[in-house]
C-alpha cells in the first residue's frame, strides 16, 4: 500500500473517531453495536479494539465496550460477539460470478483422476437426457473442471474418449482454468474444424503429431471457433444458481466481489438489486478491446453502491496448468513450448493506450513472466505517452515473475491482484514445469509486498474454491490442505496473517479505488464486516481451515447468521 497516499485518509478517519468520542451530546444513537469482541480494524491508530458502533450503513466509531455503549439508544441492537474475531468483510478481488453460477448447472468434472471416470460422468448425463432431447434448447452437453495434471502421467484427454460414450451429442468441456476446452468429433464438425483449419490469432488447435487431425483440445482463442455455435443459456436457468452463490458469499464473510461476467447476466444482478435481494457489493468488469463501447455504457449505467462499474480486463496469456502461460524460456517439462500470448505486444500496447486515455482502470490477466512483462511495459508506455495522472492499473494473477520486474509494480503503482489458493493447488507440478529458479519468484507475495506493491487477494472462482479462509491459509503457510510440505513451498514468500487479511480487505478495496469507503473498520467507513469463531491472528496454522463465519454484516445489516 502506498503509505503517503493513505496518510491523509488515516488522519481524517482518526479525527472523525476523536470527534465522535468527544461530543456525546451531538452523536445520534447507533442502530447496531458489536461488543466484547477481538476486533482487527486495520486502522493504523487503533488496530485492535473491543467494539464497533454502527449507524445505518456506516460505522459511527470504534473503541472499548464502555466507549461504544455510550452510543446505545432505546432502539439500538447490541450484539455480544463473546470474544470472537471481527474484521472487515472480505473483498474477493477476482472471480467469475455468473459463469461460476452457470457451471453449477453443467457437468461437474472437478477432481477427476481417470479417463474412465470422465467418461462415466459424461455417459450418466447423456443417459438422463430424453430421446432426442439434446436437440432442444441449447443442444450441447457442456461441462467444466477437468485437469489433466490429476490424470495418470498427466495424460491429455482427446475427442476419442468422448466419441466412445457420446458419438451423437456435441460436447464442449472446459478445463478447470477455463482457458482450454475438450470437444468431440461432432462439435468439431459443427464448427468446421479439420486438419486444414488454421490456428486463430491468440489460439491453438492441438493436432495429432502423426495425422495432423485435431485431437479435440482447443487452446485459448481457438475455443471461440466452437463457442460461437453454442446457443446462449437462458437467464432463467442461471438465476437459481446465482442466488445460491450469493448465499455462499455471505456464509464465507464476503461482502464485495469484483467480477468479470457477460453483459447478459448483469440483468440478473439488476433484478436482484431492484428486489433488495443483492447481499453483496458487485464491481462489474468489461472486456478490454479495440471498441470500448460496452465499457463506456457500463460505466455510465452502473453507479449503485451495491452494483457499479469497475474496470476493463484484457488477456496477455493463458495458464500455467495448460502450458499456455507465456514464458521467456521454454517449459522445463516441454522444451518445445513457450506458452501462448493472447495478443501481440503491439496489440496490447494499443488497447492499453486507448483505454488509459479514456480514463478506464485496466486489469490484464498475466500468468507467465513474458505475459507479465508485456503488461508492465504497456502500462509504462501509457504513463509516458498519455501523461502522468491518477492511475491504478492491475495485473490479474501475476504468478510467474522475472526478479527484475517485481519492483516495477510499486514504481508504476500497479496492483498485484493474486489468488493464494492457486499456489497450493499448483505446487504439485509447478516446480516440475518451471524449474527451481523460476519457482522462487512464482506466487511471490512476500517479494511483492516488501517491494512496496499493493496486494489484492481473491479466489478466481470457479477455478478455485470460493472460501477466502483457504486463501488466507495458503498465504501464511504455502502448504496444501493436508499440511504438505511441512515447512511450506518456498516458505520465504509467506505472509503474516495480518498482511494476508489486509490483502483480502483493504488491499482489494484499494484495487477498486474504494479504500476510503471500505476495507477498514473506522468512523465513516461502510459497515461491512465479518465475525468468525476463532482468532485468525492467534490460532495455529492447522486450525485456520476450520474457521467458520458466525455473522456477516453488509452496510450495517446482518446478511448471514450461522444456524439461521
Amino acid at each position: 500500500m502506498k503509505k503517503q497516499s493513505h496518510k491523509n485518509i488515516f488522519l481524517i478517519l482518526l479525527l472523525f473517531t476523536g470527534l465522535f468520542l468527544s461530543c456525546d451530546q451531538s452523536i445520534p444513537s447507533a442502530t447496531l453495536i458489536l461488543k466484547n469482541g477481538y476486533v482487527f480494524t486495520l486502522h493504523p491508530a487503533r488496530k485492535y479494539v473491543q467494539a464497533v458502533a454502527i449507524r445505518g450503513e456506516r460505522i459511527l466509531a470504534i473503541g472499548s465496550d464502555e466507549e461504544m455503549m455510550r452510543y446505545a439508544g432505546p432502539n439500538t441492537k447490541v450484539m455480544d460477539v463473546q470474544g470472537r474475531f471481527v474484521c472487515p468483510g472480505f473483498n474477493d478481488a477476482h472471480l467469475h460470478l455468473a459463469s461460476g453460477a452457470q457451471a453449477m448447472g453443467e457437468v461437474d468434472l472437478t477432481g477427476l483422476t481417470s479417463i474412465r471416470e470422465l467418461q462415466r460422468r459424461i455417459s450418466n448425463r447423456v443417459r438422463r437426457l430424453p430421446p432426442g432431447g439434446w436437440l432442444l434448447g441449447r443442444g450441447w452437453l457442456v461441462g467444466r473442471g477437468w485437469d489433466q495434471t490429476l490424470l495418470p502421467e498427466g495424460e491429455w484427454p482427446t475427442k476419442r474418449i468422448l466419441d466412445a460414450v457420446a458419438p451423437d451429442v456435441p460436447i464442449f468441456l472446459k478445463r478447470i482454468c477455463g482457458h482450454v476446452a475438450l470437444v468431440n468429433s461432432v462439435a468439431l464438425r459443427i464448427a468446421g474444424i479439420d486438419r486444414e483449419t488454421p490456428d486463430p490469432p491468440g489460439g491453438r488447435i492441438v493436432r495429432d503429431e502423426r495425422t495432423g487431425d485435431p485431437t479435440g483440445i482447443l487452446e485459448e482463442n481457438a475455443m471461440d471457433l466452437v463457442t460461437q455455435y453454442i446457443p446462449p443459456v437462458e437467464m432463467s436457468d442461471i438465476r437459481p444458481h446465482l442466488i445460491e452463490v450469493l448465499k455462499q458469499l455471505s456464509q464465507y464473510g464476503i461482502t464485495t466481489v469484483q467480477d468479470l461476467s457477460n453483459p447478459e447476466t448483469h440483468m440478473l444482478y439488476e433484478e436482484l438489486l431492484e428486489k433488495d435481494s443483492l447481499t453483496c457489493r458487485i464491481s462489474l468488469w468489461a472486456d478490454m478491446s479495440d471498441d470500448l463501447t460496452e465499457a463506456r455504457r457500463m460505466r455510465d449505467k452502473h453507479r449503485n453502491p451495491l452494483l457499479y462499474f469497475g474496470m476493463v480486463k484484457g488477456f496477455a496469456d493463458g495458464t500455467l496448468g495448460s502450458r499456455t502461460a507465456a514464458l521467456f524460456q521454454s517449459y522445463t517439462d516441454a522444451n518445445e513450448s513457450y506458452g501462448l500470448p493472447r495478443m501481440t505486444r503491439n496489440e496490447m500496447n494499443l488497447q492499453v493506450l486507448q483505454a488509459d486515455r479514456e480514463g478506464f482502470q485496466i486489469g490484464i490477466h498475466a500468468i507467465g513472466d513474458l505475459g507479465n512483462r508485456m503488461a508492465l511495459d504497456a502500462y509504462e508506455l501509457a504513463l509516458h505517452l498519455n501523461g502522468d495522472k491518477k492511475r491504478r492499473h492491475r495485473i490479474e494473477h501475476a504468478q510467474v515473475l522475472s526478479p527484475e520486474d517485481i519492483h516495477r509494480f510499486s514504481a508504476l503503482n500497479v496492483v498485484a491482484s493474486m489468488q493464494p489458493s492457486h499456489c497450493i493447488e499448483d505446487m504439485r507440478w509447478a516446480e516440475h514445469r518451471l524449474g527451481t529458479q523460476r519457482s522462487m519468484y512464482s506466487y511471490a507475495w512476500r517479494s511483492l509486498k516488501d517491494s512496496g506493491a499493493t496486494l489484492a487477494f481473491g479466489t478466481d472462482w470457479p477455478v478455485s474454491p470460493l472460501n477466502p479462509i483457504i486463501g488466507l491459509y495458503a498465504a501464511v503457510t504455502r502448504r496444501d490442505t493436508t499440511g504438505y510440505p511441512p515447512k511450506g513451498w518456498f516458505p520465504q514468500q509467506r505472509l503474516t496473517m495480518e498482511e494476508a487479511i489486509e490483502a483480502y480487505t483493504l488491499g482489494s478495496a484499494y484495487a477498486e479505488f474504494a479504500e476510503d469507503k471500505k476495507g477498514m473498520l473506522a468512523a465513516g467507513m461502510l459497515a461491512d464486516l465479518v465475525v468468525l469463531d476463532r482468532n485468525l491472528l492467534k490460532v495455529p496454522p492447522r486450525d485456520i481451515l476450520d474457521a467458520q463465519v458466525i455473522y456477516t454484516i453488509l452496510g450495517g445489516e446482518v446478511v448471514f447468521e450461522i444456524g439461521k
